[in-house]
């Protein structure tokens, strides 16, 4: 006589249980996982009729060097008695050690002499950190009382 066949059940709960744990623990990874996205415009490469100012305004081509040694203001004549920010202790070692204040009050001054311009050219070297060219666009856009300063900064060429 013949056996009877037995099938055999799909035992799916060990299955179950690891989709219960790793549903869960993919949901929090997602949520450490937090992009910011910082907006800045890079050069523009025209002919000469690309510019859409007033040809009667005067260029303005404000910018600032970012280096090892402090942080340097270019490209205004007015307005800016000390172009050179040195570093708190002379020589540029972390975040901390460059003065963002004092950047800000210096472009504080720059903008009350040009009310109307937005635009600034940050300038790295290769050796500056990416936190502290964040440092500089923040100190640049705007005060602490979020007075706008130069709100579109675009990133250069190191020096």
């Amino acid at each position: 006589m013949r056996t009877p066949k037995t099938t055999a059940s799909l035992n799916l709960l060990p299955v179950m249980n690891l989709v219960t744990i790793l549903i869960p623990l993919l949901l929090m990874g997602a949520q450490m996982m937090n992009l910011v996205v910082v907006d800045t415009t890079l050069p523009a490469i025209c002919s000469s009729g690309c510019s859409d100012s007033d040809p009667t305004d005067e260029p303005f081509n404000l910018s600032v060097m970012v280096s090892a040694d402090g942080l340097t203001l270019q490209g205004v004549d007015r307005g800016l008695e000390e172009p050179r920010i040195p570093c708190t202790d002379g020589h540029c070692r972390s975040l901390e050690s460059y003065d963002f204040a004092t950047l800000t009050q210096r472009l504080t001054l720059i903008k009350d002499a040009h009310p109307r311009k937005a635009h600034l050219i940050l300038i790295p070297s290769e050796r500056v950190s990416y936190e502290v060219i964040i440092g500089v666009m923040d100190a640049a856009r705007e005060t602490a009382d979020d007075r706008a300063l130069f709100p579109s900064v675009t990133l250069s060429g190191g020096m």
